[in-house]
């Protein structure tokens, strides 16, 4: 089993599937991005990841300028 980890002492919400623009069902139902809200704990910041469903690499990570609680929807 394959596994995304958002580091030391990094703690996310909720994940959110989105699915890639475009795709099908014969794309497989991995086909699209995992977006989660991530705090760390450490440096007392929050940025949003965007993790590749299929392959579980992150693409991209946004800091955010203030942190986001835990719950936020």
């Amino acid at each position: 089993m394959t596994k995304f980890m958002y580091g030391d002492e990094k703690y996310g919400g909720e994940p959110f599937f989105l699915p890639r623009d475009g795709s099908n069902s014969s794309d497989g139902e991995d086909d699209g991005y995992i977006l989660a809200f991530v705090h760390d704990e450490k440096a007392w910041k929050s940025e949003l990841v965007i993790v590749n469903a299929k392959s579980l690499e992150l693409e991209a990570s946004v800091k955010l300028p203030s942190r986001v609680p835990y719950g936020f929807h």
